[in-house]
């Protein structure tokens, strides 16, 4: 489904809208590093016109980034490593705010380990970088710091406009999907901590991590992150990011769904959920549309065709269709389902089909006429 497109130490292109992430420890052991220069990418590739960003790897993904890596032409290896210390248990009262009178639950655990090594050619270390688990607390929760499990970190390629190395870290407790994945950055050539923060969750948005085209944008599930340092949090009172998406190297998508107040209850949503912005965190356009799946996390129902070059955003709840052009974003539309007319056969010669078929059965096809736009499709819902 997804096709591999080299970027300098990147590997696996394709949206981070489909992708639902699972538990996976990914480990990558040391190797002499001798042969490095016949099998590390070059420069990156030019961006294809037909992809408007890269997926990052992270955990749950089949193929991971190449450990081999190329910094200022010199080449590299990556080299991870994690480790529980049961001499080092670890305790955190978790407080109960809607208990009368207030309670605390007790989580237990024990500290972990990563080791971060940048090998050179010859073998010696470029730089050794080792973090605690409980490093994370304020990152991951206090809680989920304290009772995850130590995973392997999961390299997710080297970022040249960033001059940084990014890494997915794994945090569920033991036997539980509840959970999610951190986002580290550390220096290229030093090894220091450069950003460090929550990428995905499966209570809430589990979109992968993406970079723009052009490398100078890294789109998580909570943050918008530019090479130049500047971060804009997604994240908003009273309400959760759903679903992200890059729309291309200047303009990022988000949708928000129902959050909760500081007790714990829902607050209801008000006022449109979805934002069109710049990648420096303004805010283009407001609207309606819910563009979202379930599973292990909230992901985009999105889909991308080059031949048209829009992105094509299904939103199953209200039978409507979001279609957003790359090049000119603003002037999206979002189309109710009963405007379109329904796909009778055959399928034309110049139209494209895609489909989506969603957590609840749904099987929504579409037909988009690369000449003049005009989209046919078919839904098919479960039987209740």
């Amino acid at each position: 489904m997804r096709a591999c497109f080299p970027v300098a130490g990147l590997l696996l292109l394709a949206g981070c809208d489909q992708n639902t992430a699972s538990r996976q420890e990914t480990a990558i052991h040391a190797r002499p590093p001798a042969a490095v220069a016949q099998t590390v990418p070059l420069a990156p590739a030019p961006a294809s016109t037909g992809q408007p960003y890269f997926r990052l790897p992270g955990f749950g993904d089949s193929v991971a980034a190449p450990a081999l890596v190329r910094i200022n032409n010199a080449a590299y290896r990556v080299q991870l490593a994690a480790r529980t210390d049961s001499a080092r248990p670890l305790r955190y009262l978790v407080p109960v705010p809607t208990a009368e009178p207030p309670e605390a639950d007790t989580v237990t655990g024990f500290e972990g380990y990563y080791t971060f090594r940048l090998l050179r050619a010859d073998g010696k270390a470029q730089f050794v970088r080792q973090l605690k688990k409980s490093s994370f607390s304020k990152t991951m929760s206090p809680d989920l710091a304290v009772e995850a499990e130590t995973f392997t970190p999961v390299f997710s390629g080297y970022l040249p406009a960033f001059k940084a190395l990014a890494f997915e870290i794994n945090f569920y407790p033991p036997e539980s999907d509840a959970g999610g994945q951190a986002l580290l950055l550390l220096d290229a050539a030093t090894g220091k901590v450069r950003h460090q923060a929550l990428a995905r969750w499966t209570g809430g948005c589990n979109s992968a991590s993406a970079l723009s085209a052009d490398g100078r944008t890294l789109l998580t599930s909570s943050e918008l992150l530019q090479a130049n340092g500047h971060v804009t949090n997604l994240e908003k009172p009273g309400r959760e990011v759903a679903g992200t998406l890059l729309v291309n190297n200047q303009t990022a998508l988000v949708v928000y769904a129902a959050g909760y107040d500081q007790r714990g209850r829902e607050m209801p949503l008000r006022g449109p959920n979805a934002q069109l912005l710049t990648t420096d965190g303004r805010v283009l356009k407001s609207f309606h549309l819910y563009s979202i799946d379930g599973g292990l996390g909230n992901h985009m129902l999105s889909t991308y065709l080059p031949q048209t070059r829009t992105h094509y955003l299904y939103d199953e709840a209200n039978n409507r269709l979001g279609v957003v052009p790359r090049d000119q974003p603003t002037q999206l539309r979002v189309l109710s389902l009963r405007q379109l007319p329904v796909f009778r056969a055959p399928q034309r010669p110049t139209e494209i089909r895609f489909a989506f078929d969603t957590e609840m059965g749904t099987q929504a096809t579409f037909y988009v006429d690369v000449h003049n736009g005009r989209i046919r499709y078919r839904v098919r819902k479960p039987a209740i």
